[in-house]
């Protein structure tokens, strides 16, 4: 492993070891040990085993363990699970890549992809994809792309979305704003200022564009429509010019100090305790991805649509990207049993009924044509986006580096300085590129 890996997998053990929440050894890291993690085993009637784990919320984890175990019917494989929300997933799984003791499928995210395979802690899928074992056969290759590495495959999507504004369709209406496609940056200032007077005046509360805390993956963009990319080619360094991210700082510090955008504590209250503004009415629109839609409606009685990121000189430059994807890893015990559970997952129309896109759209042709009538209107609204946004793409960047979770740690560290005021937005981007390459070289 290299020693910014190691040297996480350390801290990470020592953090776990501080709450009380980790193994007393390397080889102790069973979920059961866990109080953090859920573990649930699905009894088969063959020989083979696998563990599979994975984050998300309490539907995610109740609709993944009625898949598995129809899973477990259709092939006898018995599998252990462990799930969990967010917080925590990864550092779980550093301690247990720490001890050789990954579960033999985890869920995986595009930001920690680049380091696990750096560290050899994945398996080449490639081999099963040729061979059918995960039959890829109707999927495009767009849903893919960006899991493919020299040729290598280190993950099968679990579902496609894309980056998205989120919006309040009833708040719309009402303001009389378009939110089809061409919209630009400063119309997002010009609107959000004009429907917070409006709003303010009658005695009510408006915040404004909700950042959602996706600054990050907005400045991804904003570089690609700038005709440029975040990381250099190598991956050992930035790939944008210094005057593409002090605009972008301007525009976002303009934001906030006008109103067109709430302070950062404010976004965070929402952000943190796991609500948002659009749900309320407080704002018009967020930052998101496109399959955020679903749980956001689900709990507002407020319709919510789904629209494309700002142009920038009538430039889109968004990708379809997986939400999340399903790898193998190498401490895997049995790597054909994993494989056919990913396959399963990918193309079973019953398990896929069961799943309801939750995790993204289905990379499937087969399972998203069959899903289409079934699932509720706000998964259908996110795979009729995904048609949209295809009209609005560049071809996805390589996957990012490894460091890149140290490198959007940093970024977000300086958004909040710039948000309160405390760096001016040349200083901001000085201060980030600095950072950002030391972290990379």
């Amino acid at each position: 492993m290299n020693k910014r890996f190691y040297a996480l997998l350390a801290t990470t053990a020592l953090i776990a070891t501080a709450c009380g929440n980790g193994a007393e050894n390397e080889e102790d890291t069973g979920a059961e040990n866990d109080p953090n993690v859920d573990a649930e085993v699905v009894e088969g009637d063959g020989d083979q085993s696998i563990r599979v784990a994975w984050w998300g919320g309490q539907e995610r984890h109740d609709m993944t363990l009625e898949a598995i175990e129809l899973f477990t019917e259709e092939t006898g494989i018995t599998v252990e699970t462990e799930y969990t929300g967010w917080d925590g997933y990864w550092e779980r799984l550093n301690t247990q890549a720490a001890g050789s003791n990954l579960p033999d499928v985890i869920q995986m995210d595009n930001s920690y992809l680049n380091e696990y395979d750096s560290n050899s802690l994945l398996v080449d899928l490639a081999p099963y994809t040729e061979d059918g074992t995960i039959d890829l056969s109707d999927v495009d290759d767009v849903y893919q792309e960006i899991l493919e590495v020299d040729g290598r495959t280190l993950g099968i999507s679990g579902g496609a979305n894309a980056l998205a504004v989120i919006y309040n369709v009833d708040l719309t209406e009402e303001h009389g704003v378009d939110m089809e496609p061409g919209f630009t940056y400063q119309d997002l200032y010009d609107i959000n200022l004009e429907i917070k007077e409006t709003i303010e005046a009658d005695g009510g509360e408006y915040w404004g564009y909700d950042f959602a805390n996706s600054e990050y993956e907005l400045f991804n963009n904003y570089v690609r429509q700038n005709g440029q990319s975040f990381y250099n080619e190598d991956g050992n360094g930035l790939g944008f010019e210094e005057p593409v991210l002090v605009d972008f700082f301007e525009w976002l510090q303009t934001m906030v100090a006008d109103g067109a955008a709430p302070t950062h504590d404010i976004m965070l209250s929402y952000h943190e305790g796991g609500d948002s503004m659009v749900q309320d009415g407080t704002s018009l629109m967020r930052t998101a991805a496109s399959n955020q839609l679903i749980g956001d409606q689900q709990s507002t009685d407020y319709e919510l649509g789904l629209t494309v990121l700002p142009s920038l000189d009538g430039t889109h430059a968004n990708f379809i990207r997986p939400s999340m994807s399903w790898s193998v890893t190498d401490h895997a015990e049995d790597v054909d049993a994993a494989a056919e559970f990913i396959n399963f997952m990918t193309n079973s129309i019953e398990a896929n009924e069961i799943l309801q896109g939750e995790r993204g759209v289905p990379i499937s042709s087969v399972v998203r044509d069959h899903l289409s009538e079934q699932v509720e209107e706000s998964t259908r609204k996110t795979f009729e986006f995904l048609d949209v946004v295809a009209d609005y793409t560049e071809p996805a960047d390589p996957i990012s580096p490894p460091g890149e979770t140290e490198v959007r740690g940093s970024f977000l560290r300086v958004i909040e300085s710039l948000k309160y005021e405390q760096v001016t937005p040349e200083e901001a981007a000085e201060q980030f590129i600095n950072e950002a390459n030391g972290i990379l070289n």
